[in-house]
């Protein structure tokens, strides 16, 4: 029984990896950035398509303590300090991911509900979080 179960999950569970072509590229595009044009990786625990604001079409949080470098000296995003990184929010308009926000952050979830609040540890280890208003991520 318990085969059966962990079967039927398995395939009615995406890959954590799955992504929209929108997501993809931008994951792309800010791994390249992250990393200066060099090869780097990203945990698929920091790229997270939601709705986030609502509409029913998901959108992306995509959080920089989760990319790793080659050519970097810590392995690390160089959007990365000391205990925070930068974390970018994205909605889609028009089937394409616009950067609307950009917060500091790490250890990234995103809660329940139809509009869910994006929480984070900010420096200092204090918890923090940010939700859609209807105009940005406050």
């Amino acid at each position: 029984m318990a085969l059966l179960i962990g079967l039927t999950l398995a395939f009615a569970t995406p890959p954590a990896e799955a992504r929209t072509k929108a997501a993809a590229w931008v994951v792309k595009e800010e791994i390249a950035s992250a990393c200066e044009g060099e090869q780097g990786t990203i945990d698929p625990a920091g790229v997270m398509e939601r709705d986030l604001d609502g509409d029913g079409n998901s959108d992306l949080v995509l959080a920089h303590d989760a990319i790793y470098c080659s050519n970097s000296q810590f392995g690390r995003s160089s959007f990365c300090g000391m205990q925070v990184c930068s974390v970018n929010l994205y909605v889609r308009r028009d089937g394409l991911l616009k950067k609307v926000g950009e917060v500091l952050g790490g250890g990234v979830t995103i809660g329940e509900g139809r509009i869910p609040a994006i929480s984070m540890h900010a420096h200092g280890g204090q918890q923090t979080s940010v939700k859609w208003d209807g105009k940005s991520f406050k």
